[in-house]
């Protein structure tokens, strides 16, 4: 098991598949960009099975930490648009998967990927598992990654191929590729022995070891588990975010990986995944766990996702910047008047009639 990160030689990363709880990767990694960014950087290679592999490539090739929030958040909006979810006929889980994946991989990705990307997949004919590194075109690069997400029946009946060969979900046969390097960071948002995973409070009645991932058995994973394969709503997804984020702190903190906590660098992070979620939905109202922090004060203002004196932007948290501070002003001006509407000033309060036109 890994202990602790030795920076002087090569370390990996590597994401267990995890249905749409993938999103906790995007929490882990904004922590980790935001305390330790070469613990990113100076990765050697990426790895992952199923939804992993897709938050792997995305390192791997260099696609924005936000744009894969947008993503996994518009796929679940998707799925939960149908009353059967992910099973309804008209839901095609591999054709958004391969839609996002072309509108998003660079035109070079396959040269990117390769030698820095290792994808899991199953083999259909004899259960084996393979490892996948070498990408000779971008189209093929896509359909490895369609291969690794395919789960049986949950994604259709007729597996995809690669090499002529048919292949389904990675997870399957091995669902941590890279586990076997000693210096490989692993992470699962399923509690267990992953480097970056939840804490279990709860009694575990055991653990169970499959693909390469432990996984203990109790009331909390149980959940877990059962709900990776159904679309959350949005503001589970935020929360399991969140949870990514404070779990990847943890491990940070543990391991005095970190130095210099920036005590806002949270809040900043839970407001970039408010504004994320109002994005995806924008008639969604603010949950009073996010009305709770100051959002108003510039210095939750996510606008630069500035860390303080020193700390520059990670590449990763690049965003349009004229896109992004409109997005903001409307936000603010959104929450401000939920606020005020929702707890108006006492003046107001006792200046009302019976009527609310105070608020257009």
């Amino acid at each position: 098991g890994w202990r602790m990160v030795d920076l002087s030689s090569e370390w990996n990363i590597s994401f267990a598949g995890c249905g749409f709880r993938s999103i906790y990767y995007v929490g882990a990694l904004s922590c980790i960009l935001e305390q330790v960014p070469q613990l990113l950087h100076g990765a050697a290679m990426f790895g992952g099975a199923s939804s992993g592999c897709l938050v792997a490539a995305a390192l791997a090739v260099g696609i924005p930490i936000e744009q894969l929030c947008f993503s996994i958040l518009n796929m679940a909006k998707e799925a939960r648009k149908h009353t059967l979810g992910v099973f309804h006929p008209t839901f095609r889980m591999l054709q958004t998967v391969r839609h996002s994946l072309l509108e998003k991989l660079p035109q070079d990705a396959h040269l990117r990927a390769s030698g820095r990307l290792c994808v899991s997949l199953t083999r259909l004919a004899d259960g084996q598992n393979v490892l996948v590194s070498k990408f000779d075109t971008r189209e093929e690069l896509i359909q490895v990654l369609m291969c690794s997400c395919f789960f049986p029946i949950y994604c259709g009946f007729k597996p995809p191929s690669y090499h002529g060969v048919l292949y389904v979900d990675g997870a399957l046969s091995n669902n941590m590729p890279l586990f076997e390097h000693r210096n490989t960071i692993t992470m699962a948002p399923f509690s267990g022995e992953s480097d970056i995973c939840p804490r279990e409070g709860t009694f575990n009645f055991f653990e169970v070891h499959y693909g390469n991932v432990s996984i203990q058995v109790n009331t909390g994973n149980v959940y877990r588990v059962c709900t990776s394969f159904l679309p959350p709503t949005l503001e589970k997804l935020a929360e399991i975010c969140h949870n990514g984020y404070t779990d990847a702190l943890r491990f940070l903190k543990e391991r005095g990986e970190h130095s210099h906590f920036h005590p806002h660098s949270q809040q900043v992070f839970e407001t970039f995944i408010f504004i994320a979620v109002c994005k995806v939905r924008p008639k969604y109202i603010a949950s009073q766990e996010f009305l709770n922090l100051d959002l108003l004060s510039e210095k939750h203002v996510p606008r630069s996702l500035s860390l303080g004196k020193g700390w520059t932007t990670p590449p990763c948290r690049e965003r349009g910047k004229e896109r992004a501070n409109a997005e903001e002003a409307r936000l603010r001006k959104m929450l401000l008047s939920h606020k005020v509407t929702h707890s108006p000033p006492a003046s107001i309060q006792e200046g009302q009639s019976g009527n609310k036109h105070y608020m257009s």
